[in-house]
């Protein structure tokens, strides 16, 4: 069987410290790769340098919605810098727009997620994105880029069905984290099983979001497996059989060379 986690934060500090430890127990579940994803520019520094640690990393590069007060031109170039000139970094982000927390001014947050999209687009790497309660502005943005050839995932997927139907007609990935395995997510696992088998992707969000029946402890990528398990069973697909299937789509999106 195999594995890969499409997205988590080793950058924490609540898992940077831990990170052999934590690189062993994933390739005991069978996890071969991992993309780890930076949110602010200094997590983008570390992001690049615990690519060290093994071959199995693989990094994202960008500044989520949260931190879009940090963004500037200037840190926008060098993000463009290193993802262009380093082969293990895979994509853009996490980027995106927040309105629910809005820890940084929706002004701010749509000149970081615009010029993200437009940086992407011109360094030929998908996006990592972010979507919380503002699905139409962010549909809207990445329906235009797709038509320009831009790809992507929208990460941690939460909408409703026909959100998810909107993003899959960009061309876009789903990837779901532990949320669905949640007793409560109902809704969100009838998505799960909506979302068609070349375009479906799964992920921690490490160190957040630990998927039943771990759920409030400390999350990390070897988690990824009850993930996988839970959404196989909903579809009616073997485990091993899923996970392939993930890890092959996550090669495609993300252009790694297994």
């Amino acid at each position: 069987m195999k594995l890969i986690d499409t997205h988590c934060h080793l950058v924490s500090d609540k898992l940077k410290d831990d990170l052999s430890e934590i690189l062993l127990k994933a390739q005991a579940v069978g996890l071969e790769k991992i993309i780890n994803v930076a949110c602010d520019p200094a997590s983008v520094l570390l992001a690049l340098e615990q690519l060290q640690f093994s071959p199995m990393l693989y990094a994202a590069l960008g500044i989520q919605p949260h931190d879009a007060q940090l963004f500037s031109r200037d840190e926008g170039e060098k993000i463009k810098h290193f993802a262009l000139t380093n082969r293990r970094v895979v994509a853009i982000g996490e980027i995106g727009l927040d309105a629910y927390y809005t820890l940084s001014p929706m002004k701010k947050q749509i000149e970081c997620f615009d010029y993200f999209l437009e940086a992407a687009l011109d360094i030929n790497l998908p996006v990592i994105v972010h979507v919380r309660e503002t699905h139409q502005e962010v549909y809207t943005r990445l329906l235009q880029y797709s038509k320009l050839g831009l790809k992507g995932v929208i990460h941690c997927f939460t909408g409703t069905q026909e959100e998810a139907r909107q993003f899959l007609d960009c061309g876009f990935y789903i990837s779901f984290s532990g949320i669905v395995t949640f007793k409560n997510a109902k809704e969100l696992q009838d998505t799960a099983k909506f979302v068609p088998n070349e375009k479906i992707l799964i992920e921690t969000d490490s160190p957040f979001l630990s998927p039943m029946p771990l759920r409030g402890k400390l999350n990390e990528p070897s988690h990824i497996v009850h993930t996988n398990n839970f959404i196989a069973n909903l579809r009616g697909q073997k485990p091993e059989e899923f996970a392939n299937m993930t890890f092959n789509n996550a090669l495609k999106l993300f252009q790694i060379h297994d």
